[in-house]
């Protein structure tokens, strides 16, 4: 595939949900989320809304339930990437996502790995389907800075599974599972 700006509403032609990538390079080369550090990929001049957004390791304040996303706009951090200040829904990236809270634009969601999420991926960037953003408001985080919170929700699409998990079922687990049933009757 031939790279590509990300500048699309919706799937990427190539790339269906589940696709995973090895590095945040091989992501923004098929166009699926494009920005090599901001966790936000929106239309510059904020009018169209929001492309892609990624969840990693980050803002503590993000919460991931898998269908369900609160999502923390970027901002007031200092150059350790601890929170220092407010953010502002003028702030660009948080302004397309404030925008597609409006338009309701598909925005695609990308998981990379995070150790302390369950649906993340356990290496490299994963490209989860397309979510709507339900609601945006300004909340107080957990160090007492105002966030721009958002919340997405997953669109059900025809064909398209779960979001997977890290939780894998080997044969150690299996038993041990099946021990605790015969146990439980």
């Amino acid at each position: 595939m031939t790279t590509s700006n990300g500048r699309v509403y919706g799937h990427i032609e190539g790339y269906p949900v589940g696709t995973v990538f090895p590095s945040k390079e091989a992501l923004g080369k098929a166009g699926v989320h494009v920005q090599r550090q901001a966790g936000i990929h929106g239309d510059p001049n904020a009018n169209g809304g929001a492309f892609s957004i990624c969840l990693s390791e980050g803002y503590e304040d993000n919460v991931d339930n898998g269908n369900t996303i609160t999502y923390v706009g970027s901002g007031g951090q200092d150059p350790n990437g601890d929170q220092s200040e407010n953010q502002s829904f003028e702030h660009p990236p948080n302004k397309s996502l404030l925008i597609s809270s409006e338009t309701k634009r598909p925005v695609r969601v990308v998981r990379g790995k995070n150790k302390d999420n369950y649906y993340s991926p356990k290496s490299g960037y994963r490209y989860d389907g397309l979510y709507v953003v339900d609601d945006a408001s300004m909340k107080v985080g957990k160090r007492g800075f105002k966030m721009c919170t958002f919340l997405l929700r997953r669109i059900e699409e025809e064909g398209v599974g779960p979001v997977p998990t890290r939780r894998t079922l080997d044969v150690q687990k299996l038993l041990k599972i099946s021990r605790a049933n015969k146990r439980a009757t």
